[in-house]
């Protein structure tokens, strides 16, 4: 029998989630075909078959999470360890040798934040046979319980509570996908930085107030600025060896509110570029995002982060949407980089002038507040113009 097992996706990733199968046991395959998609970090990936044959067995079913190394298909034929897929590496994004430099050198973070949920997996429930049959028995989900025993051991009153808990307010769900590795970045986020936020405000023109698309642009083109005169916000930082590494180019990381979660592609290279280049670079992220095609690659090695909370617009009971409110924030920085913008929702002074606020939260581990406050001075200057 030849087994296919799950390969490396790149970028550090460790694991999966299986969320569809093209194909199952007695199928006939050929080379490149795809067999099934799985979600990693924050994009969903088909995988092809690496060669032709039948189908013996599939392994995993949809929902189910699958590391590195793990056996997705087994093939009729003779014993066999696959671990290769085919040209998924090139159909997955694979960038040219700077692009591939950046995500090395930012791929820790990736590791890491898998790193507990991945050990705490392979640890093994620690329950006996009897509270395993009552959990059966109450339809309790074990990996839903925490023990309250010895070492995290799941008693019987455990399941029991979990099961009444169930009956009251209904079952738990798990999460997954992109909420799943949000909870992630955010917990080692929390462990690690030590975070400050800022404020200020910048006058721009009603022409800008009025086109999130050019406001997204021109906030790119005020954060490279920003970079280029005070860089010690465009920087990658090692807390454990308490080095930074301070970047020349500026990798602008966009989030993007969707229904399945928050994705941040990466707009590259923003200090070199034009505005109509821009405008297109960002429309295809977008795009990519909201098909659920983007490459991996696409979603890992920013140098900083752009986050517009202000053109969430909210809705009222009756689900018409209403003016944006949100004007301040304290968004959160995520390791290795060390700050990350907030845009706020335009509002209007005594004046009639147009109002962007703006949050600045920077990591104070590697930046002072006079580096800070000067780097959201130069985006104030920037956006004054």
């Amino acid at each position: 029998m030849r087994y296919f097992k799950l390969p490396d996706l790149g970028e550090g990733l460790i694991e999966a989630e299986i969320v569809e199968w093209h194909v199952k046991s007695g199928d006939v395959v050929k080379t490149d075909q795809l067999m099934l998609a799985v979600e990693t970090a924050k994009a969903i990936v088909e995988i092809p078959s690496p060669q032709a044959g039948v189908i013996e067995h599939t392994f995993g079913d949809i929902g189910d999470t699958v590391h590195i190394g793990e056996p997705l298909v087994e093939y009729q034929g003779e014993a066999d360890s696959v671990s290769v897929v085919g040209d998924l590496a090139a159909s997955s994004g694979s960038t040219a040798s700077l692009e591939s430099a950046r995500s090395e050198s930012a791929r820790s973070v990736v590791i890491d934040s898998f790193s507990v949920a991945s050990a705490n997996s392979q640890k093994g429930i620690q329950a006996s046979p009897s509270v395993r049959g009552l959990a059966s028995r109450l339809k309790v989900d074990l990996e839903q319980v925490t023990g309250t025993g010895s070492n995290g051991r799941i008693s019987s009153d455990d399941v029991e509570k979990a099961a009444k808990l169930n009956q009251q307010v209904g079952q738990s769900e798990k999460l997954s996908g992109v909420r799943r590795s949000m909870a992630k970045v955010m917990i080692k986020s929390h462990q690690q930085v030590v975070p400050v936020s800022i404020f200020g405000d910048a006058k721009v023109s009603d022409k800008l107030a009025n086109n999130p698309t050019d406001i997204t642009i021109v906030l790119a083109q005020a954060i490279a600025f920003a970079c280029a005169k005070e860089p010690a916000l465009n920087v990658w930082f090692d807390g454990e060896n308490m080095s930074r590494r301070l970047l020349s180019f500026v990798d602008l990381g966009i989030a993007v509110d969707t229904e399945q979660g928050l994705f941040v592609p990466v707009l590259r290279q923003v200090q070199d570029r034009d505005e109509s280049d821009l405008h297109t670079g960002l429309k295809a992220l977008k795009q990519a995002v909201i098909n659920r095609d983007i490459p991996p690659a696409e979603l890992t090695g920013a140098t900083i982060i752009l986050s517009n909370y202000g053109s969430i617009k909210t809705m009222d009971s009756a689900g018409v949407k209403v003016s944006n409110i949100c004007r301040y924030g304290t968004p959160i920085v995520v390791p290795p980089m060390v700050a990350i913008v907030g845009v706020g929702a335009i509002y209007y002074s005594e004046k009639e002038e147009s109002i962007l606020p703006l949050s600045l939260t920077f990591d104070h581990r590697c930046v002072t507040g006079g580096e800070a406050t000067r780097f959201i001075g130069y985006i104030v200057e920037f956006l004054n113009k």
